[in-house]
């Protein structure tokens, strides 16, 4: 059985507390990849990450949260990024993420997965039920209920695994785990670090996920048989906004809405990683 806690804590030291600015952070042995859209431009950065969708949707901005020692994050209307990196039984994703005030309702963002045949780009996985030796994953998305809260909605984990649960009529889409919270807020910088942890071994339902909001951890879920093999293990992040929501947005702001995500200072470890320390001087 999956049990859940919500834990709105005093912030906790991280990776980031050691590094102010992100300056060097990517030296630490901890960290598996990093991004803060600072050098190069899109062409230089789809490479580096090895896959882009939808690059026409992509641009970069000079919009950066405050405190951040850049001058550049990366706003999307419809697409992303896809990368791997070394695999691990435990991973934290961290970025700063910004809504536009106007935002709607997004279909889906970053996701965090263990891909037992990995590509360059991600597979279509939607509807299918993982086989525990192959798959599985989350999102970190924003959850508007079918318009039931305020656009963008609460924070959720939308995961996909062996042992998740079928609709109604025995489709498997992504199953939502979900905490008592304020709807998030648009037109501000917020972080955002989500969390995987596999089981053990196989036959151990010990499996963690968690996610924090501006360095306050925001809920854990805890007893969760992620794979059925020691083998498969979390090697790839998915930064995605999904911007079909059509059928998410039967509202009277409708026509108003715009779809611009921003993203910025993403660090992807095996420990927790906190949000970005100000430098003593950013030069900005």
């Amino acid at each position: 059985m999956i049990a859940w806690m919500l834990l709105l804590c005093l912030q906790e030291p991280g990776i980031a507390s050691q590094y102010p600015g992100d300056d060097g952070i990517t030296r630490d042995p901890r960290v598996l990849f990093a991004e803060n859209f600072e050098t190069g431009d899109l062409r230089s950065i789809g490479a580096r990450w090895g896959d882009v969708g939808r690059p026409q949707n992509l641009a970069l901005s000079d919009d950066v949260p405050p405190g951040s020692s850049g001058r550049r994050s990366l706003k999307v209307a419809f697409g992303g990024l896809y990368t791997h990196f070394r695999p691990a039984d435990r991973v934290h994703a961290r970025y700063s993420i910004k809504f536009g005030p106007l935002c709607g309702y997004t279909h889906h963002l970053p996701f965090l997965l263990a891909d037992g045949e990995p590509t360059a780009w991600p597979k279509g996985f939607a509807g299918k039920k993982p086989a525990g030796d192959n798959f599985f994953g989350s999102a970190l998305d924003a959850w508007g209920d079918w318009g039931a809260e305020k656009p963008p909605g609460k924070w959720i984990l939308y995961s996909y695994w062996q042992d998740m649960k079928p609709d109604g009529r025995g489709d498997y889409w992504g199953n939502n785990f979900k905490t008592p919270q304020e709807p998030i807020e648009r037109g501000r910088w917020i972080t955002v670090e989500m969390m995987i942890k596999a089981n053990s071994s196989p036959s151990a339902a010990d499996g963690e996920q968690a996610f924090w909001v501006d360095g306050k951890r925001a809920a854990e879920f805890k007893g969760i048989r992620w794979r059925s093999s020691d083998a498969l293990k979390l090697n790839s992040f998915w930064l995605l906004h999904d911007g079909h929501t059509e059928d998410l947005n039967q509202d009277a702001e409708h026509p108003h809405r715009v779809y611009d995500v921003w993203f910025d200072d993403l660090v992807i470890a095996t420990d927790y990683i906190g949000p970005v320390q100000k430098a003593a001087a950013s030069g900005k």
